[in-house]
């Protein structure tokens, strides 16, 4: 973002129109040794020579020149141009946050569409305008089920949920007087079936599942979700919306609320973000969604219009009857996924969820047949795998980076028993050549 700053002649119009003779009054508050020496005129670089210093700066910078591996939960897409030459109109990218109902009739109906694509994808009635990312939409999903099942106090949580969103929800949960139940994982990275429905009882408030869950694997959560419903449980789905590509939505499993990040629709990595979340759920859930819907209407004259229908937040109703403090949504963001999504349509996500698919199929199958290697499971996986190369990851990272590729991430950090394991991503970014590479790479480690 441009910087120019203000010049004499206007500081002095500021201090005038406010009645204060000089900065230095203005800040006299502020006691003289926190305050810093303001610069001189020749004091600093210039703008040429403040150019030159970022852009060494940037050099030193080498990611660009790694293949990257590294997934569990942010994912590097191709982002289409189209992204950000919308995102970057005035219209939007200065657009005031939009939680009040003054919001812009263009803000509102990116914001429209942005739900009905959600709704789209997961099959189920109603979407939220957005939340923060996926954590907090696991979060403010099962706080959502509590206010809809008061009488009970027990959650199930999959063990092979992103560790990352199995802290918030603890922080979320913590004070709520629930209690947590885990579903364990097999040797395989599949969670264990056979736990999770003994786990789910007449107790249940809800059972949060990921699909697929954080080693990649697609469990059965269709299977879970009819035990729940047998028990009236609710069943929280938290989904990379990629996979309603190729397998079934979130509705055909039985999910009756649904969460996730769409980062991989539109948004690039960008340092850890922001993102973006989603929540969808069945209509007769609405009453307890978190945030804000933005609802379509007529005006007088028949004409279409967008309004924010529900704001179910502390600042529009009372305080006690709120159902959250989400005061905001990630509106920049949702667009951004919603020009993705538009941009690929319904064919190309298909092909997209597919490519990735057999990508990470092709540098899985190529890996086992090494014999050093070892994968967790022999299951198929959506995007990324676990694999240890029988060495401790030390030395696997120097292996692989002295040949400037990031192999993945250290599941060990997560899940003590899965100490040498990497977690391995594959998209659309990386071509058969990029995938041989990555796979002569692993060969040399037994040499």
């Amino acid at each position: 973002m441009d910087f120019i700053s203000n010049q004499k002649e206007q500081v002095e119009a500021m201090l005038e129109t406010i009645g204060v003779a000089s900065v230095d009054e203005l800040f006299s508050a502020i006691p003289k040794q926190l305050k810093l020496q303001a610069p001189v005129f020749d004091d600093g670089l210039s703008e040429g020579e403040g150019m030159r210093l970022m852009e060494s700066l940037a050099a030193k910078n080498t990611f660009p020149l790694f293949d990257n591996y590294l997934g569990a939960g942010a994912y590097e897409h191709h982002v289409p141009a189209l992204v950000g030459a919308v995102c970057a109109k005035s219209e939007f990218l200065t657009a005031y946050t939009p939680y009040q109902a003054e919001a812009s009739q263009g803000m509102l109906q990116a914001i429209f569409e942005f739900q009905s694509v959600v709704c789209a994808l997961t099959g189920l009635d109603v979407a939220n305008a957005s939340l923060y990312d996926a954590a907090t939409a696991c979060a403010e999903a099962l706080l959502m089920c509590l206010r809809l099942k008061k009488e009970r106090r027990k959650i199930v949580v999959a063990r092979s949920l992103h560790p990352h969103y199995r802290a918030v929800v603890e922080q979320f949960l913590l004070g709520h007087g629930v209690t947590i139940e885990w579903i364990p994982f097999t040797t395989t990275g599949q969670s264990d079936l056979s736990e999770a429905l003994r786990l789910i009882d007449d107790q249940t408030v809800a059972v949060l599942l990921q699909y697929p869950n954080f080693f990649g694997i697609v469990d059965d959560v269709a299977a879970v979700s009819v035990k729940a419903k047998q028990c009236e449980a609710l069943t929280v789905i938290c989904a990379n919306p990629l996979i309603y590509g190729l397998y079934a939505s979130a509705a055909e499993v039985g999910a009756d609320i649904a969460v996730g990040d769409m980062q991989p629709l539109g948004l690039p990595l960008q340092y850890g973000g922001p993102y973006v979340g989603y929540l969808a759920c069945r209509q007769e859930l609405v009453r307890q969604m978190p945030g804000r819907v933005v609802g379509e209407t007529v005006d007088q004259k028949g004409r279409r219009g967008f309004v924010l229908t529900l704001q179910a937040r502390e600042q529009h109703i009372r305080r006690e009857k709120a159902t959250s403090n989400i005061c905001t949504n990630q509106a920049l963001a949702a667009l951004a996924c919603l020009v993705g999504v538009l941009w690929y349509g319904k064919r190309g996500l298909q092909l997209l969820a597919l490519t990735n698919f057999q990508r990470t199929a092709y540098l899985k199958q190529q890996l086992k047949s090494l014999p050093h290697v070892q994968t967790l499971g022999e299951a198929a996986n959506f995007n990324e795998f676990a694999i240890s190369f029988g060495r401790p990851l030390e030395e696997v990272y120097a292996h692989f980076r002295a040949q400037h590729i990031e192999p993945g991430v250290d599941l060990g950090r997560y899940y003590p028993e899965l100490k040498d394991y990497l977690l391995v991503a594959v998209t659309e970014t990386k071509d058969k050549a990029m995938l041989d590479r990555y796979v002569a790479v692993a060969r040399a480690l037994r040499l």
